[in-house]
């Protein structure tokens, strides 16, 4: 079983993103049809999301700065504060408590041990700084308004937001908007379902079939690395 799991872990099948997709191949095939009242709440929610996430974008500089400024100030965590309101978007759009519900709690679970596991990283990595910025930000909802940590921080830039590639998610938030309005106007449940879930899973597939082929690259350049020094692919990656 363990061996199973470890499979599908490195084909990202249980990474955040691949149970991303899954969820999303779910939550279209069992998609009920908006009214436009829902949709114009979704549409505010996704757009917003987006917006928060391509401004967060443009600040962090992963693994290499704390990032204390923008909306940094507000949440230590924008960027899933931008998530989780384009997925609130999504449950809304989808219409069905059947696949809401559990869909909803699954993901603050999944947010909740993410959000832990990344601020232990960052609390080893920047010590003092990071432990006083935690005491003084709220995690992911600003309720406290803007907190100003001393520092000098960072300026947004639109080369980080497309450095970071914000541009594909924000992309892909809109195509679900016109997915979703296309679904409202002119197209039976039925056919959507089939249609745009097994487009999910066909993205999934070629997702995993891609990762798979890399690995295998990946694997082969450290065998003939390792032939060539005279030394097993093994003691390359372990050390003596």
């Amino acid at each position: 079983m363990q061996a199973f799991a470890d499979r599908l872990t490195r084909a990202q099948l249980l990474s955040r993103t691949g149970a991303g997709v899954a969820a999303v191949a779910l939550g279209l095939a069992t998609a009920m049809k908006p009214g436009p009242a829902v949709f114009g709440v979704a549409a505010l929610l996704a757009l917003t999301g987006a917006v928060i996430r391509f401004w967060s974008a443009g600040i962090i500089a992963k693994n290499r700065e704390l990032a204390t400024s923008g909306p940094y100030a507000y949440v230590r965590n924008p960027l899933y504060l931008g998530s989780l309101l384009v997925a609130a978007a999504f449950l809304l759009l989808n219409g069905n408590p059947w696949y809401a519900v559990p869909a909803a709690v699954a993901w603050a679970v999944v947010y909740h041990r993410t959000i832990r596991a990344e601020e232990a990283v960052l609390a080893e990595r920047f010590g003092e700084a990071f432990t006083a910025y935690r005491a003084r930000v709220p995690a992911i909802l600003p309720w406290k308004g803007r907190c100003d940590v001393p520092g000098a921080g960072v300026s947004y830039s639109l080369e980080q937001s497309v450095s970071n590639k914000e541009y594909a998610g924000t992309l892909g938030i809109l195509a679900m908007l016109v997915l979703f309005y296309v679904y409202m106007h002119w197209v039976a449940p039925v056919p959507f379902r089939v249609t745009t879930a097994g487009v999910a899973v066909l993205i999934l597939a070629v997702r995993v079939i891609r990762r798979g082929r890399r690995q295998a690259r990946e694997t082969a350049k450290e065998t003939a690395r390792a032939a060539a020094a005279g030394e097993s692919p093994d003691a390359e990656r372990t050390g003596p």
